[in-house]
């Protein structure tokens, strides 16, 4: 079942084209939270998952329009999607280390430590 939903979808995208409404960058903003979440799931035992997963799916996307920039693509377009991408990256990082992941617990610790010979 799941191949051939995804068969369709690829049937359907072959009609899309890009612009830049506010749809298309709610697409890019969207992406980029799951894209994040899901980095920011991978890296759940670190203590700063949710920077990774930001930095792992901005750097990404700024890589992937960068190339299509170079290609020709219009450079204001590809700039704007960056930017909803990374907006979305810092939700969903944010979201899924605040909201979906346990806590994590350092070993760092503060206090007095007092000896006393008897």
């Amino acid at each position: 079942m799941k191949r051939l939903l995804a068969i369709a979808l690829l049937f359907c995208s072959a009609h899309t084209h890009a612009y830049d409404g506010l749809t298309s960058e709610l697409s890019h903003a969207a992406g980029g939270a799951l894209m994040a979440g899901a980095i920011t799931h991978i890296y759940s035992e670190s203590e700063n998952r949710a920077w990774i997963g930001f930095a792992v799916s901005t750097a990404a996307v700024v890589l992937e329009q960068s190339y299509e920039i170079s290609r020709g693509a219009n450079r204001n377009s590809q700039i704007k999607d960056m930017a909803w991408h990374a907006l979305g990256s810092a939700l969903g990082a944010w979201a899924t280390d605040k909201y979906l992941l346990v806590p994590v617990v350092t070993r760092t610790s503060v206090g007095l430590l007092m000896v006393h010979t008897f």
